[in-house]
């Protein structure tokens, strides 16, 4: 099973694009992905993919996004090998800048 995690853009940023992470989890569930996780108020959620890809589940999240809430938002999704290689190669950038 694929860990992969969905990033929104600007939800949850003001007043404006609110939405409630129990509504979030639990329209990913209805998408049929499993072990579905929130981090605080962020709108940044990490779930069991299975074996879809992580482009294809971006169109699929922010579609049902749409539908179940009325609000598009960018959306971006990683499986959890590309987010870790991403925060390497930014601290390894960061520490080479010193």
């Amino acid at each position: 099973m694929a860990t992969q995690i969905a990033l929104f853009r600007g939800i949850n940023v003001g007043k404006a694009k609110r939405i409630a992470m129990a509504d979030l989890r639990s329209m990913f569930e209805s998408l049929g992905f499993g072990n579905v996780r929130t981090l605080l108020n962020s709108g940044n959620v990490v779930f069991d993919a299975g074996r879809s890809s992580a482009a294809a589940n971006a169109k699929r999240i922010a579609d049902a996004l749409i539908e179940h809430t009325g609000i598009a938002a960018n959306t971006v999704v990683l499986t959890a090998k590309d987010l870790d290689v991403a925060i390497a190669e930014q601290a390894h950038e960061q520490l080479s800048c010193r």
